[in-house]
């Protein structure tokens, strides 16, 4: 089985361990690769185009907060399971209340088991708002505005007048700040 290459001749595996090593513009042509196939394939399990691009968005966030995870050989694969799930994901998040969505999102931001299924979800959501706070301000804008204005990456690198890596660099760093924080907290 051949490995995926973009026009330079670079394999996902080979960037995939170029943004494992810090170099934050190898997710664009990474993503750029699989940003097509992806939506299309979202597109079909959700049957609505905003519905199928914010699961696209949010593939895409999981894929930053879980890179470090992925065996490079199974990148392509473990992309598509991300979307699947995320397709999943957003059917039932339809059907909840606004403001609860909001939270759930503020929580899945720390959190591998699902948010609804925590207890004190209102408490929680209060808390990842107070750490969030804490993060440098160009992460948190990136998050804001993921999260609470919904704008899609390109959207939100347009907003903060920065290249799309850059917006996914610190959507990055600030996740896992975010993380390392909610940890602390809880220890």
């Amino acid at each position: 089985m051949t490995t995926p290459t973009t026009p330079t001749g670079a394999a996902d595996a080979e960037l995939l361990a170029r943004f494992r090593a810090g170099d934050a513009a190898a997710l664009e042509p990474l993503f750029g690769r699989y940003e097509e196939p992806v939506f299309r394939f979202l597109f079909g399990v959700l049957r609505d185009h905003h519905a199928a691009e914010d699961a696209l968005q949010e593939t895409f966030v999981q894929a930053i907060r879980k890179a470090d995870a992925v065996a490079p050989d199974t990148f392509r694969g473990w992309l598509f399971t991300i979307a699947y799930r995320q397709a999943m994901l957003l059917k039932r998040k339809a059907k909840r209340l606004p403001a609860q969505a909001n939270d759930l999102a503020l929580l899945e931001l720390v959190g591998d088991e699902p948010a609804d299924a925590r207890l004190g979800v209102a408490d929680d959501a209060r808390h990842v708002r107070e750490l969030l706070a804490l993060l440098p301000d160009p992460q948190r804008a990136v998050i804001s505005a993921r999260v609470f204005d919904g704008l899609t990456f390109r959207e939100v690198a347009a907003a903060l007048g920065c290249p799309l890596n850059t917006a996914l660099a610190r959507m990055h760093d600030g996740l896992k700040r975010l993380r390392q924080l909610w940890e602390a907290r809880r220890a």
